[in-house]
């Protein structure tokens, strides 16, 4: 009885190409680590530069210090997602930052929620006596100047770590995983940053993956980042200079109020601040189905292959089984 035939084995390279290529050229694995060297590098050089002003300003939680050192780090990513962007032929729209949407209607909109939502935690935390307002610590100049100085200083933070979580990284995962593996994996990780924060603790580190799941929301039904670069500014603002209280467990020189938080830490969030109260979680996840019910459509604009398709698949075909399509 004659032996069926045996298909070949492919060659050794072809087995070491299919570990670095995939349909989409170099699979995602491998991009977000060179993405990830990028920004070493660039951090390295950076560092050299900011100690520099840094030691001319102070280490303290400072609006100056706050719009520099974020301004760094922003530009640092910004960078490295331009080169990874050329290498890739794409743009930054692509991964969420469409220039022409800069402070735009979206970045307005996500900043008036942010602000909203801070408020309605604020005023249960006043209606629980865990908040109080206190009166002005500033004169009415420098309610004024700090205001703004603040304001710049955290839309700095907000296109930083935006940028830095839900950016490039958040879009390459995204080709290989599918968005919400994605947003999963970066939440957790932009939860864990905070945990080093002085006054942070594991239940507002809890809550700040909350946080960061409404703002994947948001970018996935939204389509882009402007969104959650206007709320993170606006929640960030208000917490640390408008109601003076905590943010992640940080006080910030130059607030507005001469605020006190009292009673439960299940209400006041303790010395961690309304991230981790009660009512945070609360108003999140109500904002999460509110988002989730006003944007019902996934705008997301990944319509790149998953790198796990086979070259030559129809169009029609890949969309359907790629990750990237599911709402």
């Amino acid at each position: 009885m004659p032996e069926p035939d045996l298909a070949p084995a492919p060659p050794h390279d072809s087995q070491l190409r299919m570990v670095f290529i995939g349909a989409q050229g170099l699979r995602a694995g491998w991009r977000l680590l060179v993405f990830l060297v990028l920004v070493a590098v660039l951090s390295g050089v950076a560092f050299m530069l900011q100690k520099t002003i840094v030691h001319s300003f102070g280490t303290d939680f400072s609006a100056t210090n706050v719009i520099t050192g974020e301004a760094f780090s922003f530009g640092i990513v910004l960078i490295a997602t331009a080169i990874m962007g050329r290498f890739e032929r794409r743009r930054f729209a692509d991964y969420g930052l469409p220039p022409r949407k800069a402070l735009g209607r979206q970045f307005w909109t996500g900043a008036l929620w942010g602000f909203v939502m801070l408020s309605l935690i604020i005023a249960m935390m006043a209606m629980t006596r865990s908040y109080s307002p206190g009166g002005l610590a500033l004169s009415p100049a420098g309610v004024a100047k700090f205001g703004f100085l603040w304001a710049l200083g955290f839309l700095m933070v907000g296109l930083f770590e935006e940028s830095a979580f839900r950016g490039y990284i958040q879009f390459t995962l995204t080709t290989g995983l599918g968005f919400w593996p994605a947003a999963a994996i970066t939440c957790v990780i932009f939860a864990g940053l905070h945990l080093g924060n002085p006054g942070e603790n594991w239940i507002g580190a809890v809550e700040v993956v909350l946080i960061a799941l409404f703002l994947c929301l948001a970018l996935r039904r939204t389509g882009d980042l402007w969104f959650a670069i206007g709320w993170h500014m606006a929640f960030d603002w208000g917490e640390s200079f408008f109601y003076s209280t905590p943010n992640s467990g940080i006080h910030a020189t130059g607030h507005m109020l001469n605020a006190s938080l009292t009673g439960s830490k299940w209400f006041s969030g303790g010395t961690v601040g309304p991230e981790a109260s009660v009512f945070d979680l609360v108003v999140t996840i109500a904002g999460i189905l509110l988002l989730a019910w006003i944007y019902p459509e996934a705008k997301y604009p990944v319509s790149t292959l998953a790198d796990g398709l086979p070259d030559g698949l129809p169009a029609t075909s890949a969309e359907t089984l790629a990750p990237d399509s599911a709402n």
